[in-house]
């Protein structure tokens, strides 16, 4: 690749945040700033190399507003991926490799996507979308396939001019179209803005503005806003960004020792496994500086457990697609067992009861938030927009509160709540009590339905390898730490379901055991 880019001028509108790219240039200069496998590549090279794909989608008709669905594992093609289609004005439909043909096949239609850009080895399940989908996408993929229809960009890519310079674009002009997980109902299309992406950077940059700059280690998917934002914002930081392809213990084991990975981002579910693993002592993760986590709750146990064994700050952040992040702490904030942290700026939360009402710390109720980084929307869909934005509030269904000090504590979504006997429960809690025993690895707790109470509770532990527990066993340690009341009605041992996130599928558990035997 060439060592050398023209950038933007100065005085033009640069509301494109494809723009955020040559800020990166013009405030470090050239630097490697990202290593994949073998692969490494400067600031310069990836801008060039995304230069080349926009010229490339132009060149196949992509143009501002039209929408590209992007089915790819994290890559450097992924990363230039995002650039250049913001580049040429277009909308970013990132979208999760883990899908079947049919979630593929809704997400198309309801995008009216113009191009779909893809691997080989999903190629497949790509046309099988396609030709259900009721449109007709143009389909290209990096590198050969001999399925029909697709088309190999890779030779273009390799030699076409770079189209480096953004095209004009309005803060409200739609930037990325996030699909969600869908694990209650059918995906929605949150609509997030050229002012939405850089609103949730500015946030996060203002609680951190001057973290030292060591390597940072991104292995979440980049169809998540998790993912997908803190390679942006790495790049603000000026960090040395290592890319894992997916989650495999040993390769990240592997990328800290070689790379001297000073920052991890996780979720909760991929530090149990690294804990857990039975070849961890093997590798040196003394350069390990700072673990963030979100996507789902962080115990205070694994916390605890995970900072003791890799001799690192262990704190978490919130945020949702709709809204980005909320709240996190700063890099020398003292640390609040199962807090967020306190809002960012920019952001204003409340909480507030059934009837719409601010409730005081400590008060429980639903979290609500306004800032500049909320969603514009749900995509063509104005009952579910108007469902979850009132006035310039959304409701995240999140139910939470606020400590005297102003730290955020999530205690669960608000559809997870159990109702028994006409009293709320909060999973969270049981869950806490449970993953408290140390034959337990993981909990999920829910409500099932019962002719007396309403709803009773079952709690489905994930017991850690060679660890061993009955029923009994996990009823009693919880019975220390909640009331009678509260405590489960039954356990089931199993392995967790889980999104592709990482979360804890709620939705697939009572499934499971609404189909179960009592």
């Amino acid at each position: 690749m060439s060592s050398t880019a023209k950038l933007a001028p100065a005085k033009v509108s640069r509301s494109n945040i494809a723009f955020l790219e040559h800020e990166n240039i013009e405030r470090y200069g050239s630097y490697t700033r990202l290593h994949y496998e073998n692969r490494s590549y400067t600031n310069i090279d990836e801008l060039l190399y995304a230069g080349r794909i926009a010229k490339t989608l132009r060149e196949k008709g992509v143009r501002p507003g039209d929408r590209v669905f992007v089915v790819m594992p994290n890559t450097p093609e992924l990363t230039a991926t995002f650039q250049a289609v913001w580049t040429i004005g277009a909308v970013m439909v990132p979208v999760n490799v883990l899908w079947s043909a049919a979630e593929f096949a809704y997400a198309l239609h309801s995008s009216k996507a113009v191009a779909v850009l893809t691997v080989a080895p999903l190629a497949a399940r790509i046309r099988e979308a396609a030709l259900t989908s009721q449109i007709a996408p143009r389909l290209l993929c990096f590198g050969e396939t001999d399925v029909a229809g697709f088309e190999n960009i890779a030779p273009e890519v390799a030699s076409a001019p770079a189209q480096c310079t953004p095209v004009d674009r309005a803060p409200t002009d739609i930037a990325m179209l996030l699909y969600t997980s869908g694990t209650t109902a059918r995906p929605k299309g949150v609509v997030m803005t050229h002012q939405n992406i850089p609103a949730t950077m500015d946030a996060v940059h203002c609680v951190n503005p001057s973290l030292p700059r060591r390597p940072i280690l991104h292995v979440l998917p980049m169809n998540h806003i998790f993912g997908a934002i803190l390679v942006q914002l790495s790049n603000r930081w000026g960090f040395t960004s290592v890319l894992a392809r997916q989650f495999d213990p040993v390769a990240i084991f592997n990328a800290i020792q070689q790379h001297q990975i000073g920052y991890a981002l996780m979720v909760p579910t991929m530090l149990m496994y690294l804990i857990h693993h039975p070849e961890r002592a093997k590798y040196d993760v003394s350069s390990l500086y700072r673990i963030i986590t979100g996507g789902a709750s962080l115990s205070e146990s694994l916390r605890l457990s995970i900072q003791q064994a890799f001799q690192c700050r262990v704190d978490q952040g919130y945020g949702l697609s709709e809204t980005g992040f909320i709240s996190c702490y700063g890099d020398r904030e003292e640390y609040r067992a199962n807090s967020t942290g306190r809002p960012c700026p920019g952001f204003e939360v409340r909480i507030v009861d059934e009837h719409g009402r601010s409730v005081t710390p400590p008060n429980v109720g639903e979290i609500c938030v306004q800032g500049a980084s909320i969603m514009q929307g749900y995509w063509n869909d104005p009952v579910a927009t108007s469902e979850a934005v009132r006035g310039e509030w959304f409701h995240t269904g999140d139910i939470g509160y606020f400590d005297g000090d102003g730290y955020l504590y999530i205690t669960d979504r608000k559809k997870d709540l159990i109702i028994k006997g006409g009293e709320n429960i909060s999973p969270r809690e049981i869950e806490e009590a449970i993953t408290r025993n140390p034959a337990v690895a993981d909990a999920a707790v829910v409500g099932v339905p019962d002719a007396d109470f309403g709803e009773v509770i079952c709690a489905v532990v994930e017991l850690r390898p060679g660890a061993t527990a009955t029923e009994n066993d996990i009823l009693e340690h919880t019975a220390r730490f909640v009331s009678k009341f509260k405590q489960p009605a039954k356990v089931v041992f199993q392995k967790l379901p889980r999104t592709a996130t990482g979360k804890v599928n709620k939705v697939a558990i009572r499934e499971q055991l609404a189909g179960s035997p009592n």
